[in-house]
């Protein structure tokens, strides 16, 4: 697959102007605590609350004026789910998401918020994919997968691009770049940018406990799934196994994954408002968590770390 920083770097220049340039921040408590130098970037503060805008944004300008005419349908825990229903507002594109009755509320109230229809269902025995299938067939719309899909891998790889700049804009050159993987979208396409740009970076995935089908595909050099009977409050991230398209990418890219517990991510959301001053969400806290548990050797090195995203429910926040 031919997949590089120049697929991001296209992608960037078609949704600059629709996506938010998202800070790049760094915090003296956490550094002088973790002996590094840290970098927080804060995809929590894109539009809609989450990176996964930039991923829709990009696959939606590539439809064809008479496929929007058609419509969009999606699947998705929420956070992509709430990026194509308001990417598809912006282009008055008729949006239909699919969601398990089980999303935080907040996700599906804000799905719905940016007008699309929200068709829920029991992920304990319907399949999203077989749904969103038979709905695209039927109705003649473009289906928009949330990871696999090249054009959504380098719409996501533009936090990368953003990364890279604020980094030169301070002579920064980074040791380690830590982020949350899910389906592997994200770090798919911002480690092919920060790998290309810094030769030296090593990159690894964070993952919830029960649900690190990377960590083990990437160990095995095959793609393995996750076993059922697992919970974790990291809903963003929660999927079966590594995407096709997303894998070869990421065990080409990564160094190795690591994985953090749910009393850990509760803690790190505390200390991110506490000493950041943001609202981070369960799966957008996982790669901080990896920092802050020091699931590797981080003294005297530069990291990057990701914020993916805020949406987390109130009484959740409120709890903690």
């Amino acid at each position: 697959m031919d997949f590089s920083y120049k697929n991001i770097e296209i992608a960037h220049s078609q949704i600059k102007n629709q996506i938010i340039q998202t800070p790049l921040i760094s915090n003296d408590y956490i550094n002088k605590k973790l002996n590094s130098k840290v970098y927080f970037k804060l995809e929590n503060l894109q539009n809609t609350g989450s990176f996964k805008l930039r991923g829709a944004t990009y696959k939606i300008s590539k439809i064809s004026e008479a496929n929007k005419k058609n419509g969009v349908v999606a699947y998705s825990s929420g956070n992509h789910a709430q990026a194509v229903a308001y990417a598809s507002l912006q282009q008055k594109i008729n949006c239909k998401i699919i969601m398990p009755n089980n999303a935080p509320t907040i996700k599906i109230e804000n799905t719905k918020k940016y007008k699309a229809e929200v068709i829920l269902y029991d992920p304990e025995t319907q399949s999203r994919e077989s749904i969103g299938e038979k709905i695209s067939i039927e109705e003649n719309r473009t289906l928009i997968r949330p990871y696999d899909d090249i054009d959504i891998i380098a719409g996501q790889g533009t936090a990368g691009k953003e990364i890279y700049e604020q980094l030169m804009q301070n002579s920064v050159v980074p040791d380690i770049y830590l982020c949350c993987c899910g389906g592997g979208g994200l770090i798919a396409g911002t480690s092919t940018y920060l790998n290309d740009k810094f030769t030296n970076i090593k990159s690894f995935s964070v993952e919830p406990f029960g649900f690190e089908d990377t960590k083990k595909s990437l160990n095995s050099g095959t793609i393995l799934s996750n076993e059922k009977g697992h919970q974790s409050i990291c809903d963003a991230i929660i999927t079966p196994q590594p995407g096709n398209l997303t894998f070869p990418i990421n065990l080409k890219n990564l160094e190795d994954g690591l994985v953090v517990n749910d009393d850990e991510v509760k803690n790190s959301i505390k200390i991110l408002a506490e000493h950041l001053k943001i609202v981070v969400e369960p799966g957008g806290a996982v790669a901080a968590t990896a920092a802050l548990t020091e699931k590797i050797d981080l003294k005297n090195k530069t990291v990057v770390v990701m914020i993916s995203g805020g949406n987390i429910d109130l009484e959740m926040f409120r709890s903690l």
